[in-house]
């Protein structure tokens, strides 16, 4: 059940805001995280994991898309974020995850995706940690704001 994103960016506010504003609103445990959209390839089912023998904890192991291997990383972990309900129906968000020079296309298995906001740069208070860019409110909630040009290698 693939989704592009940008299909359902079209339409808001009366136009399509700056790819540098877009972000995907993905649930992963208990805390609603924003996905830069430009990073974001597809959405997928989630995907039937191989473990690999002594990975850490946020390395759910290896998954085959599109005939290749694809490293797929459980994000609640990687966050640290408390589980949250059982998800009913858990996707992967398959993305680029490096630096632009070397970015490789990972998987992050995450509780739902929620919807593609806009969040102007100047609006996130920055502060974050490691792949935490800041923190944003949305809807009156609080809403964690994701550079995945620095996750690295996990494993």
């Amino acid at each position: 059940m693939p989704v592009s994103p940008a299909d359902t960016a079209a339409g808001q506010s009366g136009g399509v805001a700056p790819a540098d504003d877009r972000y995907l609103l993905v649930q992963a445990g208990d805390e609603k995280c924003a996905l830069p959209l430009d990073r974001v390839r597809r959405i997928v089912r989630s995907l039937s994991v191989t473990p690999l023998p002594g990975a850490s904890a946020e390395l759910k192991g290896l998954a085959e898309f599109g005939g290749e291997p694809l490293t797929v990383l459980d994000f609640s972990r990687l966050l640290g974020a408390a589980p949250g309900a059982s998800p009913a129906y858990p996707v992967t968000v398959i993305a680029w995850a490096g630096p632009d020079e070397s970015h490789e296309l990972v998987g992050l298995q995450v509780d739902a995706v929620l919807e593609v906001v806009s969040v102007p740069a100047d609006n996130i208070a920055a502060g974050g940690d490691g792949i935490v860019r800041g923190d944003v409110s949305l809807g009156g909630e609080p809403v964690r704001v994701i550079s995945l040009s620095v996750l690295g290698s996990v494993g």
